[in-house]
């Protein structure tokens, strides 16, 4: 059975310089990372803010309802055409 060798990412290092630059720059990806984490956060809070929140949803919830109100108000009045059924 042949053993298979892992990938390593840091060939490139070969020196405490190189090891340096490769240090900043995952300290910088990390810093990166978590700012658009704080971002998403942000927005997340911007969106879920109650404000907000509750138009939406009425919005949501309100628009099939009244949608089947008005075509139980116009089956009412104007008589609801069934479909014929073929016997």
């Amino acid at each position: 059975m042949k053993k298979h060798k892992k990938k390593t990412h840091y060939r490139h290092i070969k020196s405490y310089q190189d090891l340096k630059a490769e240090k900043m720059h995952l300290a910088y990806k990390a810093k990166y990372n978590e700012k658009q984490l704080e971002l998403r956060l942000l927005e997340i809070g911007y969106y879920l803010h109650p404000i907000r929140l509750v138009p939406s949803l009425v919005t949501e919830w309100a628009q099939p309802m009244l949608l089947e109100l008005k075509e139980r108000i116009k089956e009412y009045f104007f008589g609801g055409r069934k479909k014929k059924h073929s016997e």
